[in-house]
């Protein structure tokens, strides 16, 4: 367990410098976002139509969309934030390593698996996936920690679930 722990460490150290260059050096996620093109009336539309800090959803009802229809998924700061760096990166290095963990938990169980093995193998494949994919935004862009944990709850279940269903005809060997 030590070795792993260690190795978790190393990785998420790896895993955190990247994101370092990913986002500061590389210019791609910047060229995925738009700038709204009057912020301070869209701030201010937000501000009087979404009262509070949360996820909102533009229409509200799946029911409204259709061609022409304005469409939004939105993290909402109707009262700003302060942006404490020190606190974020840390989540983030913290989020690097226990993903490296999990991943590395996944090599240990890899090989000739029982039923319920190979089903903590997927469940634990989808812990990894919602932990690494999720939890940034959480950290970076302050999605609320109740969406973030019904997708992670979401992504167990469907991973657990998958296992469950193919457990039993995977092979018990690596190839």
């Amino acid at each position: 367990m030590k070795k792993i722990l260690l190795l978790s460490v190393v990785a998420g150290i790896v895993m955190f410098f990247w994101g370092f260059v990913s986002w500061t050096v590389l210019p791609w996620h910047m060229t995925t976002a738009n700038k709204f093109t009057d912020e301070q009336a869209v701030s201010q539309v937000l501000k009087e139509n979404a009262p509070q800090k949360g996820i909102y959803y533009l229409p509200f009802d799946e029911k409204d969309h259709g061609p022409g229809q304005v469409g939004a998924f939105a993290s909402v700061l109707p009262d700003g934030t302060a942006m404490n760096m020190g606190k974020m990166m840390g989540i983030s290095l913290a989020t690097q390593i226990i993903s490296a963990f999990l991943v590395l938990c996944l090599l240990r169980l890899a090989c000739g698996l029982s039923y319920l093995g190979k089903v903590g193998f997927f469940a634990l494949v989808g812990l990894t996936i919602g932990f690494a994919s999720h939890i940034p935004y959480w950290n970076w862009f302050s999605f609320s920690t109740s969406y973030v944990s019904v997708m992670l709850l979401d992504i167990l279940i469907s991973f657990t679930l998958a296992g469950l269903a193919v457990a039993k005809f995977a092979p018990t060997k690596n190839p």
